[in-house]
């Protein structure tokens, strides 16, 4: 556990959040802007002092988040996601330009890219008017229903249930590598009651609605039992080629973590082009670069296609390529987390900037927002590193 001492720099205070918030779930620090400081954050006025504490908070907590940033400059996510990131590339990971094809569920929130910065897509929900010279803006808060294979009913909606959409990482497991962070800034945030994910074990968990939702890789490994350790850090996920593509016209099991049932996968020729070199094989088990003695759970559980595990014995590989056995595997080992204790579910206020540590982190979409607006600043760097492995897997 990171240490619940506050840490400050000329610029901040971090204030780990209240038990209230973060329970057991290893997430959560406020970054306090000290008084005498600008405090709507940029780059330029950071002391070397303030980007190391700012650095070294994300890896001990994960999320980071910083209050009233109204006003923020698009431009000064990605140079703050430099921060975290040495080898980063000046491209959004989702490409220069987001996914446009209606049936690819990367494009279902029909994001758009500020003019002023290509690197910050605009997410969230409802139709605006001449924002940042874009004439006119319909953006669309994905909902569960669309994605699970069995959706909340009605009755269970209009009591006020919703669901996690999809756990993930922000990663297209294709040709672009994982980015270290992701930022997203809360500019029109709307108010509804409050809704509740229930789970399967009859424990419940208030959120607000259209709360982002996060689990924490270290969490998820140490609920594991000694076996099941072993297992992960000797193992590596091979993803599908062209993975949003694969499953496009598939559905989601009920907690979001994985694909509910094989058959509805495209078939890798029909698929775009594609090259065997971009294809992604990643190991289950990631080092914190601030943290090197926390190992991370982080499997995107919805693009893994097959499982190669390693006996660190005598070196034989197993390959585990039977997809529903691969997507069961996976899933037993990410559901430990699924308990309201180990989630923590960032209600958003206008002005949020919210940084979270995306090769640390998995996190989802969740709630019903109906008509209202919601407006949202996202930006997540590629990187020409790819993540490191916890134990080498040989």
């Amino acid at each position: 556990m990171p240490s619940t001492t506050f840490v400050s720099s000329p610029a901040f205070t971090i204030q780990p959040l209240s038990p209230e918030l973060s329970q057991k779930s290893l997430i959560g620090a406020e970054v306090i802007i000290n008084p005498g400081v600008p405090q709507v954050l940029s780059v330029e006025n950071l002391a070397p002092e303030d980007v190391s504490v700012l650095r070294q908070a994300l890896y001990d907590y994960s999320v980071l988040v910083i209050r009233r940033q109204n006003g923020i400059e698009p431009t000064t996510l990605p140079q703050l996601a430099a921060i975290w990131d040495d080898k980063m590339i000046a491209t959004h990971s989702a490409g220069k330009q987001p996914i446009s094809d209606p049936k690819n569920i990367l494009s279902r929130t029909v994001a758009l890219r500020t003019r002023k910065c290509d690197a910050v897509s605009i997410i969230g929900n409802g139709h605006f008017e001449n924002y940042e010279g874009i004439p006119s803006v319909d953006l669309l808060h994905v909902e569960h229903s669309e994605f699970h294979a069995h959706p909340l009913t009605e009755e269970e909606i209009a009591d006020g249930q919703t669901r996690f959409y999809r756990w993930h990482m922000d990663m297209p497991c294709y040709q672009t590598l994982p980015g270290k962070v992701t930022l997203i800034h809360g500019i029109v945030i709307p108010d509804r009651p409050r809704q509740k994910i229930v789970f399967e074990n009859g424990g419940g968990l208030p959120v607000d609605a259209g709360a982002t939702a996060f689990v924490s890789g270290a969490r998820a490994f140490s609920l594991l039992t000694p076996e099941e350790q072993e297992f992960a850090l000797n193992t590596m996920v091979n993803y599908a080629p062209r993975p949003y593509e694969w499953i496009r016209n598939c559905k989601a099991t009920s907690d979001g973590i994985t694909i509910a049932k094989v058959g509805n996968e495209r078939a890798l020729d029909e698929l775009p082009e594609w090259t065997e070199e971009h294809v992604q094989a990643h190991p289950m088990v990631w080092r914190n670069p601030g943290r090197p003695d926390q190992p991370h759970l982080q499997i995107l559980g919805n693009c893994v296609r097959s499982l190669v595990t390693t006996d660190p014995a005598t070196g034989a590989k197993t390959v585990i390529d039977d997809l529903a056995e691969t997507r069961k595997i996976c899933r037993s080992l990410q559901k430990k987390t699924m308990a309201p204790e180990y989630i923590y579910a960032h209600a958003w206020e206008q002005g949020d900037l919210v940084i979270f540590h995306n090769q640390g982190v998995l996190h989802s979409i969740t709630g019903q927002l109906g008509d209202t607006k919601r407006l949202m600043w996202q930006c997540t760097m590629a990187s020409a590193a790819p993540p490191e492995a916890f134990r080498p897997v040989k």
